[in-house]
Formats: structure tokens, sequence, C-alpha cells
């Protein structure tokens, strides 16, 4: 079959050169909205662009209100017979509430998942999903594996030479937990968040920072308030440096510049593709992208 990609337009230029260097098609496609605010949604060239080929879809999913674009557009490339769809989700917008602690809360993670697990299978094939660094490894259950493909993948392979000669900090036991076995060659810090009453306090659970240059790592930066609290904290302590990676950077009211303040150098990825643009204002910010991540997806079979 014949490989087609449909992006996100912030990865446009980048994508568009790969397509047209491996013979893939790459239509243009509308993404915008009706004067009532309804999607208003279009692929050019269905018959030699999706009909009977191998579809990549690529998109930025960590916008509510874009959700049922999405979902639309997935189920439109299905509806038009192609042979193959491979969903890259690179950020698993919902993954915070996959559980409840009280009974009136709603898990709107499996009510996600249950959503994209009825994106339809065509021919052979069953429909695939790709995620980066989910937030708790049980949320890969919520999707139906008898409808769709769901699989996991870490971007934590990146930081090889970005923690060289650094000291790895998780910023809680479940960070630790998930992804020290990528850093068993490193020395290891562990903090530790306990709550009084409205307040949460960070304390060191295990390790020295004192004199070293620290890289904390977590799945996600959802709240600056606790960022900023920990990098104060390892400060207090006589850390020599603090930075701070995060596969998916989500920085709600444009709280990616209060957390850079408190770093020396802040690292997310593309996984939320705002974030290319936001990092060309903040001078210590870095964006790692995910594209050798996911050109091995594509072309893996």
């Amino acid at each position: 079959m014949k490989k087609t990609l449909i992006v996100h337009p912030n990865f446009a230029s980048l994508w568009q050169k790969l397509a047209q260097e491996n013979g893939m098609d790459y239509p243009q496609i509308r993404f915008g909205d009706f004067p009532d605010q309804w999607p208003d949604l279009s692929i050019d060239d269905i018959k030699g662009s999706i009909e009977h080929q191998d579809v990549t879809y690529i998109w930025d999913f960590s916008h509510p209100e874009d959700f049922f674009k999405n979902y639309a557009m997935m189920r439109g490339i299905l509806d038009y017979y192609a042979g193959k769809l491979r969903v890259i989700m690179p950020y698993f917008p919902v993954g915070t509430m996959e559980r409840i602690s009280q009974k009136w809360e709603i898990a709107t993670a499996k009510y996600f998942a249950d959503i994209m697990s009825h994106l339809p299978s065509w021919r052979s094939w069953k429909t695939s999903i790709h995620t980066f660094d989910i937030h708790a490894l049980v949320e890969r259950f919520l999707f139906d594996s008898f409808k769709v493909n769901l699989e996991t993948h870490t971007a934590m392979w990146h930081l090889r030479e970005i923690a060289k000669y650094k000291v790895i900090v998780f910023p809680d036991e479940g960070a630790e937990k998930r992804f020290a076995k990528e850093f068993q060659n490193h020395e290891i810090i562990t903090l530790s968040k306990k709550r009084d009453g409205s307040k949460r306090i960070i304390e060191l659970k295990q390790g020295n920072p004192e004199g070293k240059d620290l890289l904390l790592v977590d799945d996600l930066i959802q709240s600056w308030g606790t960022l900023v609290r920990a990098a104060g904290f390892l400060r207090s302590i006589w850390a020599s440096g603090v930075s701070w990676y995060a596969t998916h950077g989500v920085f709600p009211n444009e709280s990616h510049k209060k957390i850079s303040w408190a770093l020396d150098m802040l690292y997310v990825t593309d996984s939320i593709p705002e974030n290319i643009q936001r990092a060309i204002d903040v001078e210590n910010m870095k964006i790692i992208s995910l594209r050798s991540d996911y050109k091995k997806l594509i072309f893996a079979q």
C-alpha cells in the first residue's frame, strides 16, 4: 500500500519534505469551522490519497474543543476506504483523570478511550493508536483491544545526551516507579509530596543534591506551582543547577514563562505542537522533536 501523511499544520514544513523524499502522499486538508462553529473538514484527492492507502494521522489532541474534529477526520478517513489507519496521538490529554477518589468524580480518561476504541477496523487491519509516556501504564487497558491496537512508547531515550553529566531527580515516587529503569547508570534522587491541608509539602526521600547539577524527569507538566516549589526546594538545599524535562508540556495560561524563571533549562517535546512557538520567546526552553519516533512508526511495516 502507498503511504499517506495527514499532519498538524505546525509540523507541515518538516513532514512535507519527508513525504516528498519518500514518495508519500501529502494531501491538502481543511480543518476549520463554519460560521455556526461546527467543523468544516475536507481532504483533497480522496481517491488517490486515502482509498486503499496506508494512512498516518498525526495531530494535536491537547485541546478539548478539537476532539470532535479529530474524531470526525479519523472516521472520515476510514469511511473513505483507507486500507490502514495509524493514529499518532502523542499526548493522551485526559490521562490525569484515569481514576476517581470520590464517588461523584468522572473518570474522563475511560470515556475518551471508549470513543477512540470505536474507530472502525478495515479490511484485515485493526486501527492502531500510538501514544507517548502515558500518565499511568494501566491506562492502556482502558482501550478495547478487540477493536483497536494501542501501543505506548517512551521519549525518555532522548535524554541520553542531556542527562549525561546530570543527576536524575524524580519529583515523586510515581515518576521514579515509571522511569527509573531508563536511568540505571545515573545517580538518582527522589522527592516526595505530602498534603498538609490544602498545601503540598515537598521533602527529600532519597539522595543528596548538594553541589550537583540536577535534571528533574516526569511525564508531564500540568501546573507550575508544584514545579516551582520543587526547584526552589532543591536550590535551598544547595543544588548547583536545576533543569526539568517532561515529555508533555501542557502549560495552561502561559505558565511556561513562570516555570522557566525557576529553572536553568526547561525541556519538553513537541507532543503538543504549540510548544514549538512557545519556545521561540523563552531563552531557556528547548523543544525535543519526536519526529524521528514518528518516522520509525510510519516505516515499521
